[in-house]
């Protein structure tokens, strides 16, 4: 048996950027924090590289930004091209204005560097905040007063820790989720998978912008700016099943239709690594005195740049009520109205928004799907994805073109981009908890032409 170590107020697994950035919003408030994760270091694989203005603003209030946009590109425009190869054509472009004058574009920035950004942040910054690498949870119990953890480390040695409260931030397939025996509802996409791969390629020499969607219902890409040396992210799907190396194999095929210019000079391949897309949400977001947040919490896929963006603003807010909780400057129900209310969020806006561009992206409902990704069949059935398969019909084709000519005004730019600040929480949700002037520095930072919802419609019963 492990000896019980020293007790923390928080216990943060997975140092992730969600869990980092609720780790240092915990550290603020002198909050006693340590993160586990299970990995040697901070995760390197090519995963998030897109967020929103609205959460440089969660960014800007944790006290990060400055950092993160040094190591980031500007992230202005996002163009819809149509086509494969030499043939692709620009059919619409979208700038990312919804941050008003002070955020006037997002930014790109490849989520190892985001993580390590945080982390320098939190361990330079503040005394009661420890993180612990190469500890990976193996059980969990909980009581009225604690919580007991047991980690094995690389050598498989348990260490045993207990915290008041704990938050699970490690990804999608959380072990914090399945020891609460939480629900993860949703499906994933059953005939395809999405491969990310870091490459260097003149893009911007055959017009391509920071941002870029290729529509395609077989060989779509989303292709982004990650720096300033000329590496770009290129994602795209592949049928279900195959290796990273069988991939790598037949990488040409999938970018002579993507890559603009093929074959061109060639390109530089970095990294690459494939996932599974999903689309599920934690039956809830908090059991007793344990919380999930991020992909934990929710995983959607990526198109659209929602994922992480996502769980940052889970993080945020959890962190400062958890932290206003602990100083017994707020009641515990509040944190039952952020688990309530986040969750609603991604309900109601994240998952549909994320499943819709997807569709859009593939040219659903109105091209040849040859892997039947979107055919409602026994496979769609089985998963209990008939709401979103139905989604795909022919009259998407009108639709999409009626969606391109309306981008040609730019205030219809910013009224489609505008909804990106509905996943955030409503900044006077814990104001009765909060200094008058950290409030009034949050309302600072969104965008003056915001509708907000009432505050009383924070936490909907719709949460449920």
């Amino acid at each position: 048996m492990g000896s019980i170590t020293n007790h923390y107020d928080v216990i943060i697994v997975g140092a992730g950027a969600v869990g980092l950035m609720t780790a240092i919003n915990l550290a603020r408030d002198n909050v006693r924090l340590l993160v586990v994760e299970r990995g040697v270091g901070i995760d390197q694989s090519p995963r998030a590289t897109s967020y929103q203005p609205c959460v440089m603003a969660e960014m800007e209030e944790t006290g990060i930004l400055e950092d993160v946009r040094k190591r980031s590109m500007i992230n202005d425009v996002l163009s819809l091209w149509v086509g494969r190869g030499p043939q692709k054509m620009c059919v619409a472009s979208v700038a990312k204005r919804e941050g008003g004058q002070t955020y006037t574009s997002g930014i790109n920035c490849g989520q190892p560097i985001l993580a390590e950004t945080i982390m320098e942040h939190l361990l330079s910054r503040y005394t009661t905040a420890e993180v612990r690498f190469s500890q990976c949870v193996v059980s969990l119990e909980q009581d009225a007063s604690k919580v007991t953890v047991t980690c094995d480390d690389a050598e498989g040695r348990p260490t045993v820790y207990t915290c008041d409260w704990l938050v699970g931030a490690d990804g999608a397939g959380s072990t914090v989720r399945k020891l609460l025996d939480i629900d993860f509802d949703g499906f994933s996409w059953p005939k395809e998978d999405f491969v990310a791969t870091n490459l260097r390629y003149p893009f911007r020499e055959h017009g391509f912008s920071s941002a870029n969607f290729v529509l395609d219902p077989v060989h779509w890409g989303v292709v982004t700016v990650i720096d300033n040396t000329g590496l770009w992210r290129c994602a795209f799907g592949v049928r279900p099943g195959l290796t990273n190396e069988q991939i790598r194999a037949e990488l040409d095929e999938h970018y002579k239709h993507i890559l603009p210019g093929w074959p061109g000079n060639g390109y530089e391949l970095v990294d690459l690594n494939k996932y599974k897309p999903h689309q599920r949400c934690a039956a809830t977001f908090r059991k007793g005195r344990c919380f999930l947040a991020g992909d934990a919490a929710h995983s959607n896929n990526p198109l659209g740049g929602l994922g992480l963006t996502s769980g940052l603003l889970d993080a945020g807010p959890l962190g400062r009520a958890l932290g206003a909780v602990i100083a017994k400057k707020a009641p515990d129900a509040l944190l039952d109205t952020w688990a309530e209310a986040r969750r609603h969020k991604w309900l109601t806006y994240t998952n549909p928004f994320s499943i819709e561009n997807k569709r859009m992206v593939q040219r659903a409902g109105y091209s040849d799907d040859p892997l039947g990704i979107w055919v409602l069949d026994d496979v769609a059935r089985e998963h209990k994805m008939e709401p979103w398969i139905a989604t795909a019909t022919e009259a998407k084709r009108e639709e999409d073109l009626k969606l391109f000519e309306a981008f040609k005004d730019p205030e219809a730019q910013l009224e489609s981009r505008m909804k990106q600040w509905s996943i955030t929480m409503h900044p006077l949700w814990m104001a009765e908890y909060e200094d008058e002037a950290v409030v009034k520095k949050r309302l600072s930072l969104r965008p003056p032409n915001e509708k907000l919802e009432p505050v009383a419609q924070i936490n909907p019963a719709t949460a449920q």
